[in-house]
């Protein structure tokens, strides 16, 4: 049972930090494509 219980734990932590790359890859991705201008 602790296991299960630690590898909740573990995926919680896995995809807190993967949903926050994320959101920092967006923000990215937009601050680029003001710079350059947006492609028609």
């Amino acid at each position: 049972m602790l296991k299960n219980i630690l590898a909740t734990i573990g995926l919680a932590v896995v995809t807190k930090a993967a949903y926050e790359h994320y959101c920092e890859y967006r923000e990215l991705k937009r601050e680029r494509e003001e710079r350059e201008g947006r492609p028609a």
